[in-house]
């Protein structure tokens, strides 16, 4: 059976969807045209990583500081922190910067934004191999608040202001954060992991990737919509949700339906009848210790975010793309009806129409493939923050 490779939790139009009044428009914020980048380095405990504070210019629109502080936590996977992606239509750099473009306009906007290296990664696509063999969100969690302990020494931060914005696997570092702290004014969750471990996984393979793997008829699963998928328009989770289904082959090898799954040996794969009833094996093995997500077994990881819910007390903004592939929808209201549920009164869920993982647009959980949101999405993350700032 074949690991989920490099299956990472990744994460347009108007906001939607939020507990109490209606959301006003936001209001207009003061733009700084100056900014300061503070670098700055952070010993994890065995390994030192590289950090960067970015704020308004003193004396700006923004005044001479301190200014809140957010600390961005990236999501699943070895990302630098700009976390660079390789998503589409991204402009002439040819990926997407998701928390440099974040911390641009946030800092812009009145804020002091700390972002860093994941431990054992060294830039944009360099990391140390022990990344995989050693990766874990309690660790990952430990080291977000020594790179925020380390931030709030810096005289252009305010200690008395502080939120932490996470997206996808980092979402429930940040929750987690905000439940062993008491310093923190607010929570951004973006690509929120609402579901449990295994039911967000289980929604990889069943709702992005059988579908794109079945092709436009919606029939069986052959070998040649196999290699189809794999070089057609599909986003990462689907297509790699799809090469769940085909035999491991050496490179260059044709692609054939997986072995293990076709059990008439017809070289055909029945959505029905072979492929659904295996799905929780495939899920054993993804889990297990030779698996690409055994870092989320029980037992292994921090609680999902949505499990924390009656500890959050804080105030809790919720950023879910509607076409989100990598942490679904249904994950993001299941959080929000929880932290209602458990009396948080400060709950705001904003559905994102046509926006995948990333906020960037996207047509369809399967065509979710990380590319930039526009600014106008980012800005009334900054009034919500702003108007908890003060």
């Amino acid at each position: 059976m074949r690991s989920i490779t490099a299956m990472a939790l990744l994460g347009i139009g108007g906001f939607a969807c939020r507990s109490g009044p209606p959301l006003e428009p936001p209001p207009p914020i003061a733009v700084s045209t100056a900014l300061v980048r503070e670098a700055f380095e952070v010993d994890l405990g065995g390994w030192t990583t590289q950090a960067e504070l970015v704020h308004p210019e003193a004396n700006g629109p923004h005044g001479a500081g301190p200014w809140p502080v957010v600390l961005l936590v990236a999501g699943n996977g070895p990302h630098d922190m700009d976390v660079t992606l390789p998503g589409r239509n991204s402009g002439s750099n040819g990926g997407v910067k998701l928390f440099a473009q974040l911390a641009q306009v946030l800092a812009a906007r009145g804020f002091a934004v700390v972002r860093y290296h994941k431990r054992f990664v060294k830039g944009p696509g360099r990391f140390d191999a022990r990344f995989w063999k050693q990766q874990s969100t309690v660790v990952f969690t430990a080291d977000a608040a020594r790179v925020l302990d380390r931030a709030l020494q810096c005289a252009a931060c305010d200690r008395q202001r502080v939120f932490v914005h996470g997206w996808s696997e980092g979402t429930a570092i940040a929750a987690q954060l905000a439940c062993e702290r008491t310093d923190l004014r607010g929570l951004v969750l973006q690509g929120p992991v609402g579901l449990p471990w295994r039911e967000m996984v289980r929604s990889w393979i069943v709702d992005v990737g059988l579908p794109y793997a079945q092709g436009a008829d919606g029939g069986v699963i052959t070998a040649a919509e196999l290699a189809a998928a794999a070089k057609g328009p599909g986003g990462m989770v689907a297509k790699l949700a799809a090469s769940f289904f085909t035999e491991p082959a050496g490179f260059g090898a044709p692609v054939k339906v997986s072995t293990r799954l076709d059990r008439d040996s017809d070289g055909e794969l029945d959505p029905e009848g072979e492929v659904l009833p295996q799905v929780e094996a495939m899920l054993d093995f993804a889990f297990g210790p030779g698996g690409n997500v055994h870092l989320y077994a029980e037992g292994r990881t921090v609680p999902t975010v949505t499990e924390q819910a009656p500890r959050l007390r804080i105030p809790v903004l919720i950023l879910q793309g509607e076409h989100d592939a990598s942490t679904p929808r249904r994950g993001g209201e299941a959080l929000a009806a929880a932290l209602r549920a458990a009396g948080n009164g400060d709950v705001t869920l904003r559905v994102l129409p046509g926006a995948g993982h990333t906020l960037g647009p996207a047509a369809s959980p399967i065509d979710d493939c990380g590319r930039a949101p526009d600014e106008a999405i980012l800005v009334p993350i900054a009034a919500w923050l702003a108007s908890h700032a003060r």
